[in-house]
């Protein structure tokens, strides 16, 4: 739930973070169990004699503890291979369920991050209260937000996506984790960068509907201002998705006005979000404008004098406000003008 303070510079460490976790991978593995035989086999030769490779005749708990030295000796793919031989060939021993986690923290540390993603799901969805399942939260948060940073500088293709699947599913898996909030507020962001308004609406949304408690929530308010703007397609279209620019904006700046220090804090944001919603406010007055013309010229001009009154009401302080209050005026007077010649006969 904590990021630091410049939430976005978060992005250019994505990729050092993952990289150091890899680097400290085998301590972590050793930390966390307590089996024995760890630290054994460290004579030399054993590389050529190569007598840690697992093989079909290995009982598991030899096979297991094969594949811990090799993981150890951060040999990924042989421990993955190890691991994977224990858990597939004796899904009922002990060491089974954790042999499968290790065989994905093995395709971790490879980099296979597709494929160590798969196995976490696969752990999870047979032991979701596992006391790996906090580590695999940041796992898949790591390599949730690598896959959206690195998967932009792909020159055929983006598997920016698979990333955000990863994010995705870092939400359902862990919904009360530490994670979730920062998982939501970091795929809206990369949405809204990559022009994808509508998907950053629903991160958004999701944020602000059940992570009330967040520290993000109220950078998720102007965010959503912003993507609910960006959908927007002109004045002529999109009026409900204005008007919730607005709305979004309105809270937004209440929110931060009503405290001193935070709008202290916040006065950049703020100043950009008054500005911002202006331009909004403009957009949905210019609509009314463009409404109140279209009843001119089909034939309904108390319609249109309706509109433009309900513009003054609703979009003060605006440069299409000064055009209505213009054009009522003038319609005032052409009234006023041709009621006056039928009053002077009278």
């Amino acid at each position: 739930m904590r990021r630091d303070a410049t939430s976005r510079s978060h992005r250019a460490r994505a990729g050092r973070t993952l990289r150091a976790g890899r680097a400290t991978l085998a301590a972590a593995c050793l930390a966390a169990t307590s089996l024995a035989g760890c630290g054994l086999l460290e004579t030399t030769g054993l590389k050529d004699r190569d007598p840690l490779l697992v093989t079909k005749d290995d009982a598991p708990d030899v096979a297991y503890e094969k594949a811990r030295e090799l993981f150890r000796a951060e040999r990924w793919e042989d421990a993955e291979n190890g691991f994977d031989r224990v858990w597939e060939d004796h899904p009922e021993s002990p060491l089974a369920a954790d042999a499968r986690f290790y065989a994905a923290e093995a395709r971790y540390g490879r980099g296979k991050y597709n494929g160590a993603f798969a196995l976490y799901k696969r752990f999870l969805a047979v032991h979701p209260l596992s006391p790996h399942a906090p580590l695999i939260q940041r796992r898949l948060y790591d390599m949730g937000r690598f896959l959206v940073e690195e998967g932009q500088t792909g020159l055929l293709f983006s598997y920016s996506d698979e990333g955000i699947e990863m994010l995705d599913y870092l939400v359902s898996a862990f919904p009360n984790g530490d994670l979730a909030d920062d998982a939501l507020l970091y795929a809206a962001d990369h949405e809204a960068r990559t022009h994808k308004p509508e998907r950053a609406i629903a991160h958004l949304h999701d944020l602000i509907d059940n992570y009330g408690g967040s520290e993000w929530v109220l950078e998720a308010r102007l965010d959503l201002a912003r993507a609910y703007r960006d959908v927007n397609r002109g004045s002529r279209y999109d009026g409900d998705t204005l008007a919730k620019s607005k709305a979004y904006y309105l809270s937004y700046i209440e929110i931060v006005s009503a405290d001193a220090a935070r709008e202290r804090e916040y006065a950049e944001q703020l100043a950009a979000a008054r500005t911002e919603l202006a331009e909004v406010d403009e957009i949905l007055a210019r609509k009314m404008l463009e409404t109140a013309d279209f009843y001119l010229r089909t034939g309904r001009p108390e319609a249109a004098r309706a509109e433009l009154r309900n513009l003054l009401r609703d979009h003060p302080g605006t440069p299409s406000a000064a055009e209505a209050a213009d054009r009522l005026g003038r319609t005032a007077e052409e009234d006023a003008g041709a009621v006056a010649p039928e009053g002077s006969q009278s």
